[in-house]
């Protein structure tokens, strides 16, 4: 052991004197996203936003060649909330100072190039609208969009790559969408948009183009090409290579990951070290958490109900500290929460397939339309109603609509987490500093909500640990309905359920909730339909990927960038996703 600790220690120590002699790649691209809205005129308004690292150069640009019948026209450009001032015309040989905060279009023999001053060297966070006109092509017999939106040939990879198109109107899933140039990546439909996303980083040899068919008259477009979508269609199949999920990898690839393992192991080797720093700057970033991970052995037994009864702040604070199991949990606790409120109630119908007795379904009533005091409650009211047809919601009718609906219910979850967030911060229970860049904005935790959290935190306990301690008092029927519900929460509710059910048998006939029985339906619905839902994206996410190839298909002549889109060593830029000139 002794041997192994010195070996060890000299091999890491080696890749350390290693790591100070290599030379360190100063720029760096944590992710690019581009957000492009088209309207009925086929003209787009395009917002990039670059997550970025500098310590040299002058200026960053975008080049688009090809163009055909489009311009580039309105840039703008902030970096951290400083706007930039836009000049009629860039010049390229310009000093670091000359070009700060300032930004332009360099007209070039075969397009244009979106230009900007890198200002001062550090992190960035640049944003950078512009219009494209004529951004939709009117075939022979469809509509088209065929654009190469990140280049390639530079010399750094991006962390990764998001894009969103989206119109007036809701983009139908029939559409037909094509991505090329990043081998295992993303480019579909979904809720209306069509998103393109890279498979984790997007390589040097990799870049981004788009292929979407539109029936004729979509958009009110003059930008018309004499063809039809098969000759372009054509063009961009030519040489690409249809991505294929393989289940066996080969000898090579086993290889690779050996070589990787052997070239990372003295990473491995300070994984303990590098643990406790990352758990330093994430408490320090967010200080959430009482130890990143767990609450503390040692917290006191809390047996009241935190903050006032407020699910939804109990549920936002305690996914923050750790406490909660599965950020979804939250849903059984409202569909608890509207029994005792008399919202819905249940009823046992003929014999299910599931429990073997009577069938549980849920009864919303006849207001499909109801309006509760919160409005994400609202929501999942409206959403269970559709579900149900007829305002009877039996237990495989919740999880179906979950599985085509799988983009509505996850990302209602999300936008719970996200108001809150804005609640507690306008409240002064949590503080914000934007520090710019990468950085992003800094949420930290007051005083006052840490006191809440220990609370929660405390409850949690009391609740598991309720049986083994000894001077625990007689709980009322309103409180034991507030325990169950905070149990749901808290992601410990089947064994909350045992506990109570070995200790009160018979109070669960007093409550809303008629039953213990009632209870496992109701976790069942939620956690089905939840599962349902995840399962439908991920096949989705599998099947989009199916499609989308990588390889040939640059646009070489008309309508769109495409081709030779990408990097050159000309005027001694360096073809990084920045641009860099020296």
């Amino acid at each position: 052991m002794k041997r192994f600790l010195k070996i060890s220690l000299i091999f890491l120590f080696i890749l350390i004197i290693y790591g100070l002699c290599k030379k360190v790649d100063a720029n760096s691209i944590n992710g690019i996203t581009m957000d492009i809205y088209v309207d009925n005129e086929g003209k787009a308004t395009v917002t990039e936003t670059w997550d970025c690292k500098t310590t040299k150069g002058t200026e960053s640009y975008h080049p688009y060649y090809n163009l055909g019948n489009s311009k580039i026209e309105n840039l703008t450009v902030t970096d951290n909330g400083t706007k930039y001032t836009t000049l009629s015309s860039w010049n390229t040989s310009g000093s670091l100072s000359s070009k700060a905060e300032k930004c332009g279009l360099n007209k070039i023999s075969n397009g244009v190039e979106i230009c900007w001053g890198i200002t001062s060297y550090g992190s960035h966070k640049y944003v950078v609208k512009y219009d494209i006109t004529n951004f939709v092509s009117e075939l022979n017999d469809s509509q088209m969009i065929y654009w190469t939106l990140i280049p390639y040939e530079f010399s750094n990879s991006i962390g990764s790559v998001d894009i969103k198109i989206h119109t007036d109107f809701q983009i139908e899933d029939t559409i037909d969408v094509w991505g090329y140039g990043n081998y295992g990546g993303l480019a579909y439909v979904n809720n209306g948009n069509i998103y393109m996303k890279s498979d984790g980083n997007l390589k040097t040899s990799e870049y981004m183009t788009i292929l979407v068919k539109f029936p004729s008259n979509t958009f009110n477009t003059s930008n018309k090409l004499n063809h039809t979508f098969d000759y372009y269609y054509d063009m961009a199949e030519k040489g690409a290579t249809k991505y294929t999920e393989s289940k066996k990898k080969s000898v090579w690839s086993y290889l690779k990951i050996l070589f990787f393992i052997f070239i990372r192991i003295g990473f491995w080797l300070v994984i303990p070290f590098m643990g406790v720093i990352f758990s330093a700057i994430n408490r320090r970033s967010k200080n959430f958490g009482f130890t990143g991970k767990v609450y503390p052995k040692n917290v006191s037994y809390y047996r009241d109900i935190p903050l006032n009864g407020d699910i939804f702040k109990v549920y936002y604070i305690a996914q923050q500290y750790k406490l909660v199991k599965d950020k979804t949990d939250i849903l059984g606790a409202i569909i608890l929460k509207w029994l005792k409120e008399g919202i819905i109630r249940t009823e046992n119908r003929g014999t299910g397939k599931i429990f073997k007795k009577e069938e549980t379904v849920i009864l919303l009533g006849e207001n499909s339309n109801l309006q509760l005091s919160n409005s994400k409650e609202t929501e999942l009211f409206h959403m269970m109603y559709i579900a149900s047809k007829d305002g009877v919601l039996e237990n495989k009718e919740f999880e179906q609509w979950c599985k085509k609906s799988y983009y509505r219910i996850l990302g209602w979850f999300n936008d719970i987490l996200k108001e809150q967030r804005e609640i507690l911060v306008n409240e002064g229970l949590i503080t914000v500093e934007n520090k710019g860049g990468l950085l992003g904005k800094k949420y930290t935790a007051t005083q006052d909500l840490n006191n809440e959290a220990m609370k929660i935190a405390g409850l949690k306990k009391f609740l598991l640990e309720y049986t083994l301690i000894k001077d625990r008092q007689a709980i009322e029927v309103e409180l034991f309905e507030e325990y169950l519900i905070y149990a749901q929460i808290l992601g410990i509710a089947k064994q909350v359920q045992k506990q109570f059910a070995e200790l009160y048998p018979n109070m669960i006939e007093q409550t809303n909730f008629y039953s213990y029985d009632n209870l496992v339906y109701i976790n069942y619905c939620a956690s089905s339909g939840i599962r349902s839902a995840n399962s439908a994206k991920a096949a989705a996410d599998r099947a989009a990927a199916s499609s989308y190839s990588s390889g040939g298909g640059g646009f070489s002549s008309g309508g769109g960038g495409g081709g030779s889109f990408g990097g050159r060593w000309r005027r001694r830029r360096f073809p990084l996703i920045l641009y860099i000139i020296k």
